[in-house]
């Protein structure tokens, strides 16, 4: 049986690969964008449609994004009241929040989630990650509204994501029993390979050491509550409410996971501290290359 830390393992030389690229100049840390570009709109659409589409889907999954959602306000107040007794304004204060509460249950969960619990976890995994994707539109328009910006932009940004439209086609092809067809399978299974090499590199790609330093306080708090305080708030809530198997596992690991590397989009948009969001994305992406293998191992 794979280990937890042979999990950990895979991701991470995919990671250090991308680093090496960027460090012997075969690729630069702007083209990590292109490569997002391509994993959210083809590669990582595709991993979500053919596992929803070809899934036992559980009528238990539908409480995945209510949990999900109910520990990222959980992380609010929390990143509110630590604002508060540290006498944070309003720009500080909406970045914390966004940063406790914007898990990577993405382009990092899915990998780390599909190496642990295999293609049926991975399906749990997806259907925990559409509150994240939905939170990103709500602090965008909240965002807009206290900083200034385009509400209908980020609105219409939302209704045009593709992994939340490979969801819904996925549900539908699922429910109705729609069969995929041997070109239209193979070619997106194709696709969805692609998926977790193209997010690792990306990430690989955009790791920095700046910053760090100067945000030391605020990094360590914020790393210590995504990583460590969110699962086991989460751990605790779902046992006393009789969860248990592979929702509970696979909601507390998609918990544990870093910052969101969307809070960099938000927070470049409308002018929070871009240098403490690219801190803590750095930090807590690789703390958790020691954090999840724990997790995993306890779970």
């Amino acid at each position: 049986m794979v280990n937890a830390v042979e999990i950990i393992l895979v991701p991470t030389l995919m990671i250090i690969v991308g680093m090496l690229l960027k460090k012997f100049n075969v690729l630069e840390a702007k083209h990590s964008s292109l490569l997002s570009k391509i994993v959210l709109n083809i590669s990582l659409p595709a991993l979500i449609f053919t596992n929803i589409a070809t899934s036992n889907i559980d009528g238990q999954m539908i409480y995945l994004p209510i949990i999900s959602f109910g520990l990222s306000f959980i992380c609010m107040v929390i990143a509110y009241i630590y604002s508060k007794l540290r006498g944070y304004n309003k720009i500080k204060t909406w970045t914390i929040i966004i940063l406790l509460s914007m898990m990577n249950t993405a382009f990092i969960g899915y990998p780390i989630v599909l190496g642990a619990f295999g293609n049926e976890g991975l399906v749990y995994g997806i259907f925990y990650d559409m509150a994240v994707g939905i939170l990103l539109v709500i602090f965008g328009v909240i965002l807009s509204t206290l900083f200034g910006g385009n509400k209908k932009q980020v609105i219409k940004s939302g209704l045009t994501f593709v992994p939340l439209w490979a969801v819904i086609i996925g549900l539908i092809f699922n429910i109705f029993n729609i069969p995929l067809g041997y070109v239209l399978e193979n070619s997106l299974e194709y696709l969805a390979n692609s998926a977790i090499p193209l997010i690792m590199l990306s990430l690989g790609l955009t790791i920095s050491f700046k910053d760090v330093r100067s945000y030391l306080f605020d990094t360590v708090f914020i790393s210590f509550s995504r990583l460590i305080l969110a699962p086991l708030i989460l751990y605790g809530i779902l046992v006393s409410c009789g969860f248990n198997s592979l929702m509970l596992q696979v909601s507390v690991l998609q918990s544990a996971m870093p910052t969101a590397m969307n809070s960099l989009v938000l927070a470049i948009t409308y002018d929070l501290d871009v240098e403490l969001v690219s801190s803590v994305i750095f930090v807590t992406t690789i703390l958790s290359l020691i954090t999840l293998p724990l997790i995993i191992g306890i779970l």
